[in-house]
């Protein structure tokens, strides 16, 4: 394949899908609270009746700091999600470096490069028949491809899929993903953490399809081939490896298009959501 043009000084925020801008501006907009002023506290301690309830609550309310919601993230759920996933990759996959795997390592040095990411995520690769990638992390990043992929990817339907995961990093979505995937460790059992994250998981899981959108669009950027998105979306939609000389773009395209113009009823539209939800996971 003929190698991308580099492209300078992205714009990331303007790649990124009406939705998935929308709903991701407003996560970094929460905030939570964790520290307030110590001498409210000795005050109400000794002298409860000197205020009523919302004076109380206003001295209160001014003497709070907060927390951003993906700093609170970082230094809970994407904390231990990621040393979970170092553990894990080191422990069953293969590290891509210069030396181990040049050429896939190559491959990823020039997918930065196009996009002006400076700072290469650690590459690894763990055994699953299938077209399949995911990344991890946020300050210790990482992308994982599935050794199916790197043969049944061509070279630029790997650019697409390297840039989709290098697209999650450069856009924010990590901490969130990361959140998202906490609620699916083995070693959550805890009562109350499932009853808070059965509300919070379907619209995540919601906006977790529009963060893809986003980073197909950032991996078009890197491969800079149309046609090499579409055929890696065939291919991961479960096309038969025999068939692959022989995809036709055209008839997918169609599909999705009917998927959307059809089942457009209340409960359709609610199935639809569920299954491309679960299918992610």
């Amino acid at each position: 394949m003929a190698d991308p043009k580099i492209l300078h000084r992205i714009d990331f925020a303007s790649v990124m899908h009406p939705d998935d801008k929308k709903t991701l501006s407003w996560l970094e907009g929460l905030r939570v609270p964790y520290k307030t002023n110590m001498e409210f506290l000795r005050a109400i301690a000794t002298h409860p009746t000197d205020h009523n309830l919302k004076e109380w609550y206003n001295i209160f309310k001014a003497g709070l700091e907060y927390y951003t919601f993906k700093d609170f993230l970082r230094t809970t759920t994407s904390k231990y999600r990621e040393a979970y996933s170092e553990v894990e990759n080191q422990g069953e996959g293969v590290n891509i470096t210069s030396e181990s795997l040049p050429q896939m390592y190559d491959m990823l040095e020039k997918c930065c490069q196009v996009l002006g990411i400076e700072n290469i995520p650690s590459y690894s690769t763990d055994w699953e028949y299938a077209p399949f990638h995911y990344s991890s992390g946020e300050n210790h990043r990482r992308i994982v491809m599935m050794s199916g992929s790197a043969d049944l990817f061509t070279d630029a339907e790997m650019s697409f899929v390297l840039g989709h995961e290098l697209g999650h990093m450069a856009c924010g979505h990590k901490p969130y993903h990361m959140l998202l995937e906490t609620f699916y460790m083995p070693f959550i059992n805890d009562a109350a953490f499932k009853a808070w994250a059965s509300i919070v998981k379907l619209p995540l899981m919601e906006w977790y399809r529009s963060s893809d959108y986003t980073a197909d669009r950032v991996g078009l950027l890197c491969c800079q081939d149309i046609n090499a998105a579409l055929s890696t979306m065939v291919k991961k939609a479960g096309l038969p490896r025999k068939c692959y000389g022989s995809i036709d773009i055209d008839s997918f395209i169609d599909q999705a298009r009917q998927f959307d113009e059809n089942f457009v009823s209340r409960i359709d539209k609610a199935i639809k959501v569920l299954s491309v939800r679960s299918a992610e996971f």
